[in-house]
């Protein structure tokens, strides 16, 4: 444990002032001493020389240890100046380790304003160029939300083109379908009214009823594909009529006891002699005398007439068109009851495919697509506002 320099340096003068004490006290006595001698008489030399010894030896005692008291006091004053000395040297040492680092922290606090000027300054650049690009891409989000409100204006006056034109369900649900989920790819707020009334009016269209129109052009396909099998009256006038085909059965009793064989081909020679006879005369009630005295070049633009009637026909089903495709149903079968052969199971069959076909309902109430082509525009509005 160090020793505190302050109680170092007091001691020792307090061991000089009881030391000096003792000193003047022996030479009172020494005085006093002195004076009582000097009141004796004299003595012997000797005697007085063995008096006198206990008193020089007192004094001598009293020098060393004045003596050793100076010593100590100057041994102790010695290693209290080494000490400080040592102690000073330290604080010195510290102090120039404080400077040294303190110039140390200041040239980095020098270089750390620096490097915070410069900081700075790119963080002024950076919120510059946030700034900009912020800027910019407001500017993009509003073109790209015009393009994309164009794009949606663009498939709802499609549908509803679709839908006033032609009467095509389907397709206004695709461009109706087509808009919705561009919407849907938009976050903007702005976005969502319209979207809703978008959905609004496809839901609507998936309730309107639709007509079977994939049934009614496989039925029309089938009588186009009939018209080449159905005979006109003039083919009939020049061919004649159309031999019945062999009558299937067991021979006739008669001929039990001829070989099968046999009695097979006598029934088809039998049949084929009947057919003969018949084609000879045909009683058939005819309004239009012309329809028999066609030429082959009128009957086959009689053919090629019906079959293009049909095709028109086929055309106004596909395009919703009613009214004419109507038409040309009441004039492919008012042809085909003029000029081919009513009586022949082709012929039946072509018309009452027609009939059926007559009977087809194929206008409906579609909904109207005013009010999201109205949200649209607003919506379109409001961003140029902006």
């Amino acid at each position: 444990m160090t020793q505190d320099p302050s109680q170092a340096t007091v001691a020792p003068p307090a061991r000089t002032a009881d030391a000096a004490s003792e000193t003047d006290a022996a030479g009172e006595r020494a005085s006093a001493h002195g004076r009582r001698v000097s009141d004796r008489p004299p003595e012997a030399p000797a005697a007085a020389r063995e008096r006198r010894l206990p008193v020089w030896t007192a004094v001598g005692v009293l020098v060393a240890l004045v003596l050793a008291g100076t010593w100590f006091v100057q041994d102790r004053l010695g290693r209290v100046e080494r000490d400080l000395a040592r102690r000073l040297q330290d604080a010195e040492l510290r102090d120039a380790q404080r400077d040294q680092q303190m110039k140390l922290m200041g040239d980095t606090l020098r270089d750390a304003q620096g490097k915070a000027a410069v900081l700075e300054a790119k963080l002024a650049d950076s919120l510059g160029q946030q700034s900009q690009l912020k800027q910019l891409y407001d500017e993009m989000a509003r073109t790209r939300g015009d393009l994309m409100l164009a794009d949606v204006e663009n498939s709802i006056m499609i549908a509803a083109q679709q839908l006033q034109l032609g009467g095509n369900v389907q397709s206004a649900l695709l461009a109706l379908t087509d808009a919705e989920q561009v919407l849907a790819r938009s976050n903007q707020p702005a976005m969502i009214g319209l979207r809703r009334v978008l959905t609004r009016d496809i839901e609507r269209l998936k309730s309107v009823p639709l007509a079977d129109f994939a049934a009614a052009v496989n039925r029309l396909d089938a009588v186009v594909g009939l018209v080449e099998q159905m005979p006109l009256l003039a083919d009939l006038q020049m061919n004649g009529a159309t031999a019945p085909p062999p009558r299937p059965g067991s021979p006739q009793p008669g001929f039990r006891g001829i070989p099968e064989r046999v009695a097979r081909t006598s029934l088809q020679g039998w049949d084929a002699f009947v057919a003969e006879l018949r084609s000879l005369v045909r009683v058939q009630r005819v309004d239009q005398p012309e329809a028999l005295l066609l030429s082959p070049d009128q009957r086959f633009l009689a053919r090629e007439s019906l079959r293009l009637q049909l095709l028109n026909a086929r055309l106004n089903l596909l395009a919703r068109n009613e009214a004419l495709f109507r038409a040309d149903l009441g004039r492919a079968t008012a042809a085909i009851g003029k000029w081919f052969d009513g009586q022949h199971r082709s012929v039946v069959a072509a018309q009452g495919a027609l009939r059926q076909l007559q009977a087809t309902r194929l206008a409906v109430d579609l909904p109207s697509l005013a009010e999201s082509i109205a949200a649209v525009r607003a919506a379109r509005a409001a961003s140029d506002a902006r």
